[in-house]
């Protein structure tokens, strides 16, 4: 895929794919937040993966064609947030899945942020460094929880930057 948006997102980082992998720490605080990771919808490799979930979906397997079930972490694929995105909040909503921690990149002015504004979310303080790649990501990340524990998210997550509550 050599779209607009991933030429975009890879142009500074030296990593030409949208294949970039959760950094270990990170995906270290969502075992500890989740305790067991029940699916990870945007799996790069299955033989060997960069997050211990019981259950995967790939590229190949299409993580958009099937439902998600309890405890749901999501790194996807950035260009194409305005599908996952919106899937991920439908998982939840629809009450397929129990739990979700999205870590996405920060872009308020799109209609897929929409899907997902009435949740909180931490905004990461740093541009976080991605799988192997040379230099850290062209964006500011952001941590978005679906779920009814919004103190064990903040304990967990609050290291990473603010934490925003949506008003209602």
């Amino acid at each position: 895929m050599k779209s607009t948006a991933l030429k975009a997102l890879t142009a500074t980082t030296g990593n030409r794919t949208d294949k970039w992998n959760t950094p270990t720490d990170f995906v270290g605080d969502v075992v500890k937040f989740f305790g067991t990771i029940d699916l990870d919808p945007c799996c790069n490799d299955v033989d060997n993966p960069n997050v211990p979930a019981l259950n995967y979906y790939t590229e190949e397997t299409n993580g958009l064609a099937h439902d998600w079930h309890g405890k749901v972490f999501m790194n996807h694929p950035y260009s194409n947030s305005k599908e996952w995105v919106p899937y991920a909040a439908l998982q939840y909503e629809s009450g397929n899945a129990d739990e979700l921690v999205l870590l996405i990149k920060v872009d308020v002015s799109t209609k897929w942020w929409q899907s997902i504004s009435k949740y909180p979310w931490v905004a990461v303080n740093t541009r976080m460094k991605f799988g192997t790649s040379k230099g850290a990501a062209p964006f500011q990340s952001g941590i978005i929880y679906l779920g009814n524990d919004i103190n064990r998210f903040k304990k967990v997550f609050g290291k990473y930057g603010q934490l925003y509550q949506p008003v209602e």
